[in-house]
């Protein structure tokens, strides 16, 4: 352990850096990685639904509870491979090409055909999953329940594989697209379009989980013209005006964090100014009002730790 510490530069042990990094300045990082982080664990349903078919709250407590101790393995899983790669082959040059260098470098050949057939159909299962996922969302939650709820069966069925089809060839305009973009490397790019595509989800889910006064109205303009605005400044900041060629723009991270204040704004003035009577009213009265004290325990456990990882990370 303490050749490897020796062996990379001193920050390469630090979570947060200078303000003036210009890769990964603290600021940004703790006002934009919190949207996403809201968009993907509270609101995107490869998250949600394993909670929902939880027997119980106190077990869809437990459940995310237990996820969250899951993400400490990052630390061994993620960060420590990169660091190692660095150590070994202090001349790579380019950081996407990490893994495969030290695949390719340290594994025996019969284990290098292993790791690409399980890349390959880990790749193939996660597309496979999105794609289900959009057909069933679009088939029955827009196109039954808003367009022809009379739609018959093989209808549905047909609505289905024709969405996935066309999710499908949108994914590879796409991904054509991301290929493009130059000046950031794969995980910045990949941060990049989450960032731009999270504010509007993360102030619907928040407003409307901590603010009452929260209109249908405001979050439906939320989801529609707050997606339509940031991904329209998300094209002028990676392919109109790409922000390696333009200054001007700040750190994408920060970029997100303003977008969500934008669209945030916006749903507070449109609910203070909707006026129409609120017709759903969500019955909570056989809900547990308070979390199951093992829960808070756990929960209290878990804070700690992170926070005991990020300051023994940070003395470097």
């Amino acid at each position: 352990v303490g050749a490897l510490v020796d062996a990379v530069p001193a920050d390469y042990w630090n979570l947060f850096h200078p303000n003036d990094d210009p890769a990964f300045p603290w600021l940004p990082i703790i006002l934009g990685y919190p949207i996403m982080g809201v968009w993907f664990w509270c609101t995107d349903q490869s998250m949600v639904q394993p909670v929902l078919a939880a027997r119980n709250l106190k077990e869809g407590q437990m459940g995310t509870n237990f996820t969250g101790w899951l993400k400490i393995l990052d630390v061994p899983l993620y960060i420590l491979p990169g660091i190692i790669c660095l150590a070994l082959f202090p001349q790579l040059e380019n950081p996407d090409e990490a893994y495969m260098t030290m695949v390719t470098h340290l594994f025996p050949t019969g284990m290098v055909g292993l790791v690409l057939a399980v890349l390959t159909a880990a790749l193939v299962s996660t597309v496979g999953s999105a794609l289900n996922a959009l057909s069933t969302v679009f088939t029955m939650d827009i196109y039954v329940k808003k367009i022809r709820p009379q739609a018959k069966q093989k209808e549905i069925i047909r609505v289905g594989q024709v969405v996935t089809v066309v999710g499908a060839l949108i994914s590879v305009i796409i991904t054509i697209a991301i290929d493009s973009i130059k000046g950031l490397n794969l995980f910045n790019v990949f941060q990049s379009v989450l960032g731009f595509i999270a504010p509007p989800m993360a102030a619907v889910f928040l407003f409307g989980v901590f603010w009452k006064r929260t209109t249908t109205l405001a979050a439906n303009m939320a989801l529609t013209l707050g997606t339509v605005f940031s991904i329209g400044v998300g094209i002028l900041y990676l392919w109109v005006f790409p922000a390696e060629q333009y200054d001007a723009w700040p750190h994408f991270m920060l970029l997100s964090f303003y977008l969500f204040v934008i669209i945030g704004i916006g749903m507070i003035v449109v609910s203070l100014w909707d006026k129409s009577p609120q017709l759903g009213i969500l019955n909570m009265e056989k809900i547990e009002d308070k979390p199951a004290r093992i829960v808070l325990i756990l929960w209290g456990l878990l804070i700690v730790t992170m926070i005991g990882l990020y300051i023994f990370f940070n003395g470097h």
